[in-house]
């Protein structure tokens, strides 16, 4: 995939459809005119084993593609990396239905034994109790600087652009997108995943890859304003995250200390701001 210019083309967007779903024929569908055979399209799901530099780090359950950018995004969410050149190499290789991605940090990258402590599957052990909390509440919080406002009319051009982004939800209802949105409202990067969380690794890895600036954009969730996606996005120095569905008090708690602001129901032409409404104009 071409990075250069860190954008999405059309040919990048066919060929995630084509791995990511498949035709399921012969389905029973009950409606008030009767029983009916019809043929469905549903997503793919397949499980992912991803390692680092030999070491087991997290088995993730998602759509087959763009695994390059989930490898960098879960690895810079955990703190293993902090920038795209310090991994050196990923290997992706299928083995019957599932997928293992092995990454290769660069000579010298030294990891804090915190990052590994945040992987909650990783074969390190935990040396505190408190050490699960990490991912969620790290013991250094983030806060994120702030840039020139953003303006509104942009979170509304994303939120009416959602559906015509989400080829994968378009034909089978069970994905999730994570876009970064210019501040004019167009989408630059989306990636789709039939889980939330990783549809926003990958984005943040594909940013990374790309060299994008975090100032740059935004964040659109179609999912929930949920506590981890938005420390995720916190981490990578984005400001503003704008979902379709409701945020929680921990959320909003965050992301007042982290300096983030909340758009959430963003639907059509409104949306509610919970945290820093400064920053939108």
């Amino acid at each position: 995939m071409e990075f250069l210019e860190g954008r999405d083309t059309a040919d990048d967007r066919a060929r995630r459809h084509a791995a990511c779903v498949r035709r399921v024929p012969s389905c029973t569908r009950v409606d008030g005119s009767g029983v009916h055979l019809v043929d469905e399209t549903v997503a793919v799901e397949v499980p992912v084993s991803l390692s680092c530099d030999g070491v087991y780090v997290t088995v993730l359950s998602c759509s087959p593609v763009d695994l390059e950018d989930l490898a960098y995004g879960v690895l810079f969410s955990l703190g293993i990396i902090r920038e795209a050149r310090d991994v050196s190499h990923v290997a992706v290789s299928r083995a019957g239905g599932a997928f293992n991605v092995e990454a290769s940090l660069r000579a010298g990258v030294s990891v804090p034994d915190s990052a590994w402590r945040a992987s909650p599957l990783s074969g390190r052990r935990r040396t505190r109790e408190s050490d699960a909390l990490e991912p969620y509440f790290p013991a250094h919080m983030v806060h994120v600087d702030a840039s020139r406002p953003y303006p509104g009319a942009a979170i509304n051009a994303a939120a009416n652009a959602l559906r015509d982004s989400q080829g994968m939800h378009r034909a089978t209802g069970a994905t999730h997108a994570a876009a970064f949105v210019s501040r004019e409202g167009r989408f630059l990067l989306v990636r789709e995943d039939v889980g939330r969380h990783n549809a926003l690794d990958k984005l943040i890895g594909a940013l990374l890859r790309a060299g994008r600036d975090s100032r740059d954009g935004f964040v659109f969730l179609s999912s929930r304003c949920a506590l981890e996606l938005v420390n995720k996005a916190a981490r990578f120095g984005i400001e503003l995250v704008a979902t379709v569905s409701a945020p929680t008090s921990a959320v909003i708690e965050f992301a007042t200390q982290a300096n983030v602001t909340l758009a959430a129901f963003a639907r059509e032409d409104r949306f509610t701001i919970y945290t820093h409404p400064e920053r939108i104009v």
